[in-house]
Formats: C-alpha cells, sequence, structure tokens
C-alpha cells in the first residue's frame, strides 16, 4: 500500500510542477493567440538562474524570486521580438521555435551539458512521515505550493477586476477593447506573469528533477499537452489537465514502462475528438 500511495504523490508533485507551467502558457495562449514555444527555454533558463543564486547566496527562496525576476525581464525581449514580427502565427511560431534552439546553444555554453541539481532549503532535505511510510519533504512542499497558487490565481481570475478583464480578452479580444480595456497591455502584463511563472517552476523543478539540456523541450511538451487538454486560457483547465497529465505519467511508466510516456498524448488525443476546445475550454 505505501508503495502505491507514494506513486500517487510522485503524480501529485509532478503534476503540480507542471501547473506552475502550464499556468502562464495557458493564459499567454489566451490571450496573445500565439503559440510561445520558448515557454519551455523560461524553465530551463529559470532553473539555471535558480543554481547559479544558490551556489552564491546559499539560499533556495531567494533564488526562486531570482529565477521569476530573471524570467520576467528576458520576457520583454521575446514579447517585444513576438511584436517585431507582426501578429501572423506562423511567424511568431517560427521566431519562438528558432529562438528555443538558440537560447538552449547558450545555455549549453554558459551551464554546460551535465545534469545538475538546485540545492534543496535544508528544512526540506529530510523525508517526512505519512502514516506507515516516510516521503521526501520536498515533494509534499511542492503539492501544498501547487495548491496555494492554484487558489490564489483562482480567486485573481473570478473574483477581481485584473481578472475579469484578462477573462474578457481571453473571451472576445474587440469586445474588450470596445469597452475600454487596453488588450495590448493586459496581454504584455500576462505574458510577462507566465514567463515569472515559468521561471518559478524551473527553480522548483530544478531541486525535484534537475536542469540537463533538452529539459525545455520535454517540459515543453508536458505544457503544451496540458493547455490543450485543459483549454485555452483556463486556470482551471490547467490544474485539471496538470494534475492528469502527473499522475498518468507517472503510473504509466510504472505500470506499462513501454509506453508510459505517450499514455499522455493518447489522452491529448481523447480529449480532441470528444471535446475539441479542451475540457474546460471555450468552444469556438
Amino acid at each position: 500500500m505505501s508503495y502505491w500511495a507514494s506513486q500517487v504523490l510522485n503524480g501529485l508533485s509532478f503534476g503540480m510542477l507542471l501547473f506552475f507551467l502550464a499556468a502562464g502558457l495557458t493564459l499567454t495562449l489566451g490571450v496573445m493567440r500565439v503559440v510561445n514555444l520558448t515557454h519551455g527555454s523560461f524553465y530551463l533558463l529559470g532553473a539555471y538562474v535558480a543554481l547559479d543564486v544558490v551556489h552564491n547566496q546559499s539560499n533556495f527562496f531567494l533564488a526562486a524570486a531570482a529565477a521569476a525576476a530573471a524570467m520576467a525581464l528576458f520576457g520583454v525581449v521575446i514579447f517585444g521580438l513576438l511584436r517585431a514580427v507582426g501578429a501572423d502565427p506562423l511567424r511568431q511560431t517560427l521566431l519562438t521555435f528558432g529562438l528555443v534552439f538558440i537560447i538552449a546553444d547558450l545555455a549549453l555554453v554558459r551551464w554546460g551539458g551535465s545534469p545538475m541539481s538546485v540545492t534543496k532549503p535544508a528544512f526540506l532535505t529530510g523525508p517526512i512521515e505519512i502514516g506507515n511510510f516516510a516521503y521526501p519533504s520536498y515533494r509534499i512542499f511542492i503539492i501544498v505550493l501547487g495548491l496555494v497558487v492554484a487558489l490564489v490565481l483562482g480567486i485573481l481570475q473570478r473574483y477581481t477586476i485584473v481578472g475579469a478583464a484578462v477573462r474578457a480578452v481571453v473571451d472576445d479580444t474587440e469586445m474588450a477593447d470596445g469597452v475600454g480595456l487596453n488588450s495590448p497591455a493586459i496581454a504584455v502584463a500576462t505574458f510577462l506573469t507566465g514567463a515569472a511563472l515559468a521561471g518559478v517552476s524551473g527553480a522548483m523543478g530544478g531541486a525535484m528533477i534537475g536542469a540537463y539540456p533538452g529539459a525545455d523541450i520535454q517540459v515543453l511538451l508536458f505544457a503544451l499537452v496540458i493547455v490543450i487538454i485543459g483549454g485555452m486560457g483556463s486556470l482551471s483547465g490547467s490544474f485539471v489537465g496538470a494534475l492528469a497529465v502527473g499522475l498518468l505519467d507517472t503510473f504509466g511508466r510504472v505500470l506499462v514502462p513501454q509506453i508510459g510516456a505517450s499514455l499522455m498524448f493518447l489522452l491529448m488525443l481523447l480529449t480532441l475528438i470528444v471535446r475539441p476546445s479542451g475540457l474546460f475550454g471555450r468552444p469556438e
């Protein structure tokens, strides 16, 4: 029983980590209507920034804050490049696709190709007793933090003026402009918030699964699948989709390791067949 309980917690902790990443991406897609493929690069660079800060300052939470701030600043550059190529989704997608490889190569030059791990806070390095088994306290921290962030983002989106403005732009940009909302400013703020969340997920993930070349593509695939399953622009969809993908990936690798890594794509396919707009997405 303890083995399967551990697997459930593994899936939940991985899902919560993915939620940090997918939450920013789904809002970016919903507001900007463009696939920003550099979102995975934000994750990888956030992990590396956190690695450097922890090495120099020995403060994990300062490192996570630095990763968020650095990726928000870097997001300004990426957003500027996206605006420079115009509103054509194909050009924007090709631009970000090319930037993924440029950023990956620059990261390889700066940090090398060896897998690295961000040092966890001292009080989260040991296990915690849950019933009759011990489980890593850091993963429990990720689960709790993910629930708190999901709750805060949900409240901001549903019960505040800022959230109402974002929802309006997601649902109908032209109508939002017509009632006086500044859609470009909302798009910038949303994009930078998404980049900051990706930076935080990089810091958190760097301490759980490590930082290594190729992690950007790997987490980007997870995030895109989650957004498709949950629905573009929906934080609730990202939350449910992240948990579903986290649990499915974990149990798939345990029960059917031969095809475990592909099960999330099967779930995505089934979702597209049953509900093309995603579980919580608004039908076109």
